[in-house]
Formats: C-alpha cells, sequence, structure tokens
C-alpha cells in the first residue's frame, strides 16, 4: 500500500511539473511566430536590395567593362564610323549598332517626332526626305572635322547657314540627351517608350553637325562605341 500511495504521489508530482513546462513551452512558440514573421520580411527586403545592386552592377558591367583589344579613343572611332555613312557600306555600319538595343532614328516629319527602330540600317527611309535611303545624309555630313568642346553650340536659327553659335562639327558629353523627353511627345506605346528612356541612359557622347543639325549619340557597350540614337531633325524648319 505505501508504495502504491508512493507511485501515485510520484506520478502527480510529474504531471504538475510537466504541465507548467509545456504552457510555457507553447507560450513561448506562440510569442516567437511574429519574430519568425519579422525575419521573413527583412528576409524579403533584402532581397530586394541585392536585386537593385545586381541591375546597377550588371548595367555598369554592360557600360564600362571593356572588351580586349577594344579602342576607347572616340575620335578614331568616330572617323571610321563616318566613313561607313560616306561610303554607303551599311555591313560595315550595321557592325556599330548594338544587337541587343538596336539604333533609334529620330524626325520630325510633322508636329510631333518620330522614332524609328532598327538594328539593319538598310530597312530605314527617311521621312524628312522623300523616303530616301538613310546613306543619303552622306554628302550632307562629307565634311566633319570634329571638334571636342564642354558644351554643344546652340540653336539661334539666325539663316541657313547660321543655325547654330558656332559652325562646325562638335562631340561634347551627352547630359543633355540624357535628359531629352521628345520620346514622351511621340505616341510610344508604353513599353518602347520605356525600352527609348533606358537607352538613352547609355548614351555618354553627342555629335552634333551644325550644317544639316543632324545630332548622333553613342554609348560604350561591353567597352565598344555603338550608335544608339540619330536624329535627323532639322533645325529651324518649323
Amino acid at each position: 500500500m505505501k508504495t502504491r500511495n508512493y507511485a501515485l504521489a510520484l506520478a502527480t508530482l510529474l504531471l504538475f511539473a510537466c504541465g507548467p513546462n509545456e504552457g510555457r513551452e507553447n507560450a513561448t512558440t506562440e510569442k516567437e511566430r511574429p519574430a519568425l514573421g519579422t525575419q521573413t520580411e527583412e528576409q524579403r527586403q533584402q532581397a530586394d536590395v541585392l536585386a537593385k545592386d545586381t541591375l546597377n552592377a550588371v548595367q555598369d558591367e554592360v557600360v564600362k567593362k571593356p572588351t580586349p583589344g577594344a579602342s576607347l579613343d572616340f575620335k578614331p572611332f568616330f572617323e571610321n564610323f563616318r566613313e561607313t555613312i560616306t561610303q554607303q557600306q551599311a555591313q560595315e555600319f550595321n557592325q556599330w549598332i548594338d544587337p541587343e538595343r538596336g539604333l533609334y532614328l529620330i524626325e520630325t516629319p510633322g508636329a510631333v517626332p518620330q522614332f524609328t527602330h532598327v538594328t539593319d540600317i538598310r530597312n530605314f527611309k527617311r521621312a524628312n526626305a522623300g523616303a530616301r535611303p538613310f546613306f543619303s545624309i552622306g554628302e550632307t555630313i562629307k565634311d566633319c572635322k570634329l571638334e571636342e568642346v564642354k558644351a554643344l553650340p546652340t540653336i539661334t536659327c539666325q539663316g541657313e547657314d547660321n543655325n547654330f553659335t558656332r559652325q562646325g562639327c562638335f562631340v561634347a558629353d551627352a547630359a543633355a540627351f540624357r535628359k531629352n523627353e521628345a520620346n514622351k511627345y511621340a505616341g510610344l506605346p508604353a513599353q518602347e517608350e520605356q525600352k527609348v528612356y533606358q537607352t538613352q541612359l547609355l548614351v555618354s557622347k553627342t555629335v552634333l553637325h551644325t550644317k544639316s543639325g543632324f545630332r548622333f549619340h553613342f554609348g560604350q557597350i561591353n567597352g565598344q562605341w555603338r550608335v544608339l540614337f540619330i536624329d535627323l531633325s532639322v533645325p529651324c524648319s518649323a
């Protein structure tokens, strides 16, 4: 009898001992759940930051990473580029077009700018010049002795050969073009408008040929100079 009573008392003692511990364990688990949820949110935010950093790194890689043997000297590149136009060498010209981003040609045949996207220059016809081929501009830009300046000449519209504050062929940083918002008024689909904007951000050099008013916009992609935009709009024609 004493043994049975002792066993019963021991079982009761163990029951009371386990009960509070189990309650504490459950209570701790419930309290920890918000913490786990908070950690998940923090992990999501960290993943977003990492994704943005990765995107920025990729953009830097595209723009800045040089290809072995690539020339970063702009003037020799531009001279070769201009010769492919004056000599109407379509295949050679297409090598200056980035195959992924293509080339946007800008014209103003009416009240709003017109953007034409090509990857083969032979497919482009000039809206401002009776559907003539692109290489019809070759004779116009035959004379182009490139001069590097801090800022491009501004438009004056004072005469046929005096539409700019200075006359000649100039190259400068493309900061102004990167901020250009002409794409917003071209009636482009939203996706294409965004693509134009993203491509503009890659432009680093603008060449202005004052006699024609043509502007050529270039950027470095994987260390190679590429022509990203050509503006064939005629200044002071409105």
